[in-house]
């Protein structure tokens, strides 16, 4: 017998197939939040028939309950690509312009723990989601222009434990809002 140990804080090579592997990938897969993912399937199935990118998404609750998992499911679901970040990972509005910008059309944006965003990038956010585009600021002071850069369609779903802590103008962007509860018997 090895020396190695059976439990080992380090990340092992097989672990990412194993977790792929057990994730569910379908709203049907997906155990537990059936009103959620029931009201997720119509929104989905209203995307498809309007052939468009999904309204954007907020998703809340305490951790472990399945807010990234839910994510990757809209993304398989929808046969689009996925971006995923977090608003820790995001410390200037540039930023997040940068991903905005390289987003491709219909491709989703997973922002996790989107309370923790700087304001200034909330603040992006608005524009994005409503008209989707960003404002480039050229030049410093009275001088200074705004360029608008037109972004593709996407859908921001964004992942938060603490909804209470997001400004209203940016919860107030999202199509759908769902809080997931802890699981039942």
């Amino acid at each position: 017998m090895s020396d190695e140990r059976l439990i080992s804080p380090e990340f092992a090579s097989d672990d990412s197939a194993a977790e792929h592997a057990l994730r569910p990938k379908t709203l049907k897969e997906f155990i537990g939040q059936q009103r959620v993912c029931d009201q997720i399937d119509v929104l989905l199935t209203a995307a498809r028939q309007r052939n468009s990118a999904a309204d954007h998404i907020l998703l809340s609750g305490p951790p472990g309950l399945g807010k990234t998992t839910l994510a990757l499911i809209l993304a398989s679901e929808m046969q689009t690509p996925i971006r995923i970040t977090s608003g820790p990972a995001i410390t200037h509005a540039g930023d997040l312009a940068a991903i905005l910008s390289s987003l491709v059309e219909g491709e989703i944006l997973f922002l996790d723990e989107i309370h923790r965003l700087p304001r200034p990038a909330e603040e992006l956010l608005y524009l994005a989601m409503e008209d989707f585009r960003v404002d480039v600021i050229v030049g410093k002071g009275p001088g200074a222009t705004a360029i608008p850069l037109q972004l593709p369609r996407f859908t921001l779903v964004g992942a938060t434990t603490r909804a209470g802590l997001l400004p209203s103008p940016l919860r107030d962007r999202f199509g759908f809002t769902a809080h997931l509860d802890f699981y039942e018997e």
